[in-house]
């Protein structure tokens, strides 16, 4: 319910307000007091245009406020469908005019006219004696007419609004599917091409892991060598490690049986001593497995560049590439497929087209009952 008016600067108005209570307000005065004035300010709310000439003489802006009270449960809805809240139950909606240009306000915040505008329509309706706010609207219009036959009309309504839904889905079927032959021939050779270059492959899920592991030991195989021979120098029988911690075992026991306390001293380097010739020997055993193997590195290469330039290209592990695989493969078959269903959806899009008429034919007699 619109509470309080509130008019500035507008035309002959330097400033008015108007309080409406609950029921019939009746605004009277002589000709050109200025009710027109009150009212078409109303409309520069609705979203009507504004300019220059409608600011009072001598002032620089117009401003038109209207407060609004919303207890109606259907409008607070409306409203917050259009993210629009009342504080305190009321609703503030302010137009400021000025030269060339006007601000929109609701409830304090800057709004567009077309905002005004929708929030307007949720509280309020002009009724002139050549006008209603409503029927200005062409999509208002049968809505109305559609409320007022209720049971007679709604439920022809809604039958052609689901026949026209299903006519609708089957021309974007066939607008998806209206490709000349050519355009279409080329998405299946690329669509081919895709595929069978990933089929060539052979892919194996986890196989990329186990050749860059490969590929990491053979490129470095020289520097593994190297090293493992110094390491087996350092830690070895030959005056390495395993040679004196050998020649330490010998010495300690010789004292060991004088003092019992030595016992567990004596206990840890023989375990060392274990330790030591246990990973010598291990040692040994895989400087004499490690081999370099050219044409091994050579393949395992020239896979490795295979599988990353797929990657490059469908995906960044071997699962997605064969993911993307199966989804072209789908859209290849689906292509094959066409002909027969571009002649099936045709037949479906002109049944739903006739259903379409007839249903609406039915609302139409209903409209003029």
């Amino acid at each position: 319910m619109l509470v309080h008016l509130h008019v500035k600067n507008l035309a002959l108005i330097e400033e008015s307000e108007v309080e409406f209570g609950p029921g019939l307000n009746i605004l009277t005065g002589e000709t050109g007091a200025g009710k027109s004035i009150l009212l078409g300010s109303i409309q520069l709310i609705l979203g009507g245009k504004t300019s220059r000439s409608m600011i009072r003489e001598n002032a620089s802006y117009a401003l038109i406020e209207l407060l609004f009270q919303v207890e109606n449960t259907k409008a607070r809805e409306s409203l917050a469908a259009l993210d629009i809240y009342p504080e305190d139950g009321q609703v503030l909606m302010s137009r400021k005019i000025m030269d060339g240009r006007s601000i929109n306000k609701i409830n304090g915040e800057t709004s567009t006219v077309s905002q005004m505008k929708a929030a307007a329509a949720c509280l309020l309706d002009i009724h002139g004696q050549h006008e209603h706010q409503s029927l200005l609207y062409g999509d208002r219009q049968l809505a109305i007419l559609d409320v007022y036959g209720k049971e007679q009309i709604l439920p022809a309504r809604e039958k052609v609004r689901k026949a026209y839904q299903e006519y609708r889905n089957c021309v974007d079927q066939l607008k998806a599917l209206d490709m000349d032959e050519e355009q279409r021939n080329r998405e299946k050779a690329f669509l081919e091409f895709e595929i069978n270059e990933i089929e060539e492959a052979a892919l194996i899920p986890g196989e990329d892991e186990t050749l860059e592991d490969r590929y990491r030991k053979l490129s470095n195989a020289r520097r593994i060598m190297e090293t493992a021979q110094m390491v087996r120098v350092m830690t070895g029988y030959e005056q390495g490690a395993a040679d004196m911690t050998g020649n330490a075992l010998k010495e300690f026991s010789r004292i060991a049986d004088y003092d019992k306390d030595l016992a567990p001293l004596q206990e840890a380097l023989v375990e060392i001593d274990s330790l030591l010739s246990d990973f010598c020997r291990d040692l040994s055993s895989y400087m004499d497995s490690l081999t370099f193997d050219e044409e091994t590195f050579f393949e395992t290469e020239k896979r490795l560049d295979l599988i990353n330039s797929l990657k490059a290209k469908y995906g960044q592990t071997i699962h997605e590439i064969l993911s993307y695989q199966k989804e072209q493969q789908e859209k290849l078959e689906k292509l094959q497929r066409i002909p027969a269903s571009h002649r099936q959806i045709i037949i479906h899009t002109f049944c739903h087209k006739d259903l379409v008429k007839i249903d609406n034919s039915v609302v139409e007699g209903c409209r003029t009952c």
